[in-house]
């Protein structure tokens, strides 16, 4: 693999790894959101209320929206993240094989990922 090549996926491995701390900061956020709605109905119990009443202390809809979606987000971005590690390992010469021992993966996992088009490679 040329130089520029290598460079191109350096240069993207970073942003990726950008793209993982901003979803990580984004899912504490939405687990401390839904910590804090879980403090509310607790205390709302413990007084003494129905938990029919939940829905005007909180909008659990949006709660659960978001924590799900915010782990959706980490997902990808983690994804996208190591796969181009992964291309980025095996253009600096390493092999499959000592990809997967490092990660404690399958080589066809590290080969499956080191093959797989990126968001922005088109079908």
């Amino acid at each position: 693999m040329d130089t520029d090549t290598r460079e191109d996926l350096r240069s993207r491995y970073l942003v990726a790894l950008d793209a993982v701390g901003d979803a990580a900061t984004q899912l504490v956020g939405a687990l401390q959101d839904g910590d804090r709605a879980r403090v509310l109905v607790r205390d709302h119990l413990v007084d003494g209320g129905q938990v029919s009443e939940i829905d005007r202390l909180i909008e659990p809809e949006s709660v659960r929206a978001t924590v799900s979606r915010s782990i959706v987000e980490l997902e990808r971005a983690r994804h996208d993240a190591q796969r181009l590690l992964f291309q980025l390992l095996y253009s600096e010469g390493q092999t499959m094989t000592d990809i997967g021992r490092m990660w404690g993966i399958s080589r066809q996992l590290v080969s499956r990922l080191i093959n797989e088009p990126g968001p922005d490679d088109g079908p």
